[in-house]
């Protein structure tokens, strides 16, 4: 597949089957994301690889952290019970969870780069995954950035989660996605 059809044809894949997916593919997605552009080569990013039973922790982890929003929220203990079991659920929608982290720079220029260095390397993931016949949905929300999931992942001040990247092999029909023309973003400077 050469690159132009793999930009154009990737989507966003929430279904995928429990097959794991091979070292090798892993290796071979996660050589992709180091080949990422980043300025002053910081090689910013950090990875967090979840498989088989190892996704149970991030299960506790996103358990836990429901518990404490629905308990701030003043939930009703049987709606609790239900936003647990969703999230921790959730840690298991793929074989394979990747946890993107982008560590912080010397100072906010750096530390803004190097967050774009890990976007653009997240994509090369799923263009890479995607290439290997493989299904991925970037995820971050709520709990990618609660101070719970800082302290399992190991951030430190100025890091921050930038995507779970969640792999596995398809299980949904192929689609079209429908995108606005570029002209429609293009501001244009001509002499």
């Amino acid at each position: 597949m050469d690159v132009f059809e793999a930009i154009g044809s990737r989507r966003s894949i929430g279904r995928v089957t429990g097959e794991e997916v091979s070292r090798e593919n892993l290796a071979v997605i996660l050589n992709s994301a180091v080949e990422a552009p980043n300025h002053r080569i910081t090689e910013p990013w950090r990875f967090h690889v979840f498989t088989g039973r190892g996704r149970g922790e991030l299960a506790r982890v996103r358990a836990e952290i429901a518990r404490s929003l629905a308990e701030e929220e003043g939930e009703e203990p049987e709606l609790i019970r239900g936003r647990i079991s969703r999230e921790r659920k959730k840690a298991f929608r793929a074989p394979l969870v990747v946890g993107v982290v982008s560590k912080a720079g010397r100072d906010e220029v750096e530390t803004a780069e190097n967050y774009a260095a890990c976007s653009a390397a997240v994509q090369n993931m799923q263009l890479a995954a995607h290439a290997l016949g493989l299904g991925s949905i970037w995820r971050t929300g709520p709990t990618a950035y609660h101070e719970l999931t800082r302290r399992f992942l190991g951030l430190e001040n100025g890091d921050a989660v930038v995507a779970f990247l969640y792999v596995g092999r398809p299980d949904m029909p192929e689609t079209r996605r429908r995108r606005r023309p570029v002209e429609d973003f293009i501001v244009r400077h001509e002499g």
